[in-house]
């Protein structure tokens, strides 16, 4: 076969006997059909005009410009290709690492018009707005890999705080909700726990701990060694706010990319498109505010509601149980 051992272009998958080959017609490049279509033409169309696939296997040949007879117009150069990555040479839109028929990752800038699904780069960075350097690289990664995992360390740090900074609002409540299930159902275990210890706190700091340094100490002392145990409740929610943190950290990017295709849908007959881009894309700190708003509406309610009934639905069930 002729193009035995060469990688796809575009998948970097490498032909085999099987495999449904299209040529560019222009410079020779070599794709799976599939491939071809999906990318909506060959990958070097930006090269064509002095450029000539060549195999990548034949070392000793060395590529063949395609003469040109209009001098007077320069052809566009072709994507840079770099084994490095620093600030200077970052690109606007990100980089992406492709491992090479040499097996060596080289990074390539990402171009405005490639396609990540049905919409362009340019269209998902006007949604992203910040970081798109960031996001970008991950999104098309997501689409060629089909994967659904990647770490992101604000995710991890924040939680469904950084949900609702992205505008997530329903992925940041279920997440805080999930959080603070558990000291939600032991309503009553948990707000006793603190108004103990809070008056605990009280009896320590009275007039005669600051008295002296000595007094206070004591004082100190006292309190610690006489704070109520920490109920399972809290315990367990630590448990399950760690483990919620992890989720966020694994998949918010890929939940944020299908976040940003809906705001795309959504904006597609839009006749202000670029400003209903605007508005639901990028950033909030209100949403964080709105966020917070809400699940103290939340939690007052329940807490109402267990002042109403004089029971919480730990307590409840543990009576039902019986």
């Amino acid at each position: 076969m002729k193009y035995d051992g060469v990688c796809c272009p575009v998948c970097n998958e490498i032909f085999d006997s099987n495999s449904d080959i299209v040529v560019c017609p222009e410079c020779g490049t070599p794709a799976h059909r599939a491939c071809y279509e999906k990318n909506g033409g060959c990958i070097n169309a930006e090269k064509h005009g002095d450029f000539v696939w060549v195999d990548p296997n034949k070392k000793e040949e060395k590529p063949v410009e395609k003469p040109t007879l209009d001098t007077a117009t320069p052809a566009a150069p072709a994507a840079q290709i770099n084994t490095t990555l620093n600030k200077e040479n970052m690109p606007k839109n990100g980089v992406i690492g492709e491992r090479g028929v040499d097996t060596q990752i080289h990074f390539r800038e990402i171009k405005g018009n490639e396609k990540i699904g049905n919409y362009t780069v340019d269209d998902y960075a006007k949604v992203v707005d910040k970081n798109v350097a960031k996001f970008i690289p991950r999104f098309m990664m997501f689409d060629k890999t089909k994967r659904k995992t990647s770490w992101n360390w604000a995710a991890f740090f924040f939680g469904p705080f950084y949900l609702a900074y992205r505008k997530m609002y329903g992925y940041a409540l279920l997440a805080l909700l999930l959080i603070f299930f558990i000291p939600f159902v032991c309503f009553n275990e948990v707000t006793d726990y603190y108004n103990e210890s809070f008056t605990k706190y009280s009896e320590a700091l009275t007039s005669e701990a600051y008295s002296s340094a000595e007094q206070m100490d004591k004082a100190m002392s006292n309190f610690e060694a006489n704070l109520p145990k920490q109920p399972f409740a809290l315990t367990a929610a630590s448990y399950v706010e760690m483990f919620v943190d992890v989720v966020c950290a694994v998949f918010a990017n890929y939940l944020y990319m299908n976040h940003c295709t809906k705001v795309l849908d959504k904006a597609k007959d839009n006749e202000n498109r670029d400003k209903y881009l605007k508005k639901h894309g990028g950033r909030s700190i209100l949403g964080i505010v709105v966020l917070l708003v809400v699940f103290y509406i939340i939690a007052l309610a329940i807490g109402l509601a267990c002042n109403y009934l004089g029971s919480d639905l730990a307590t409840l069930l543990r009576k039902f149980i019986k």
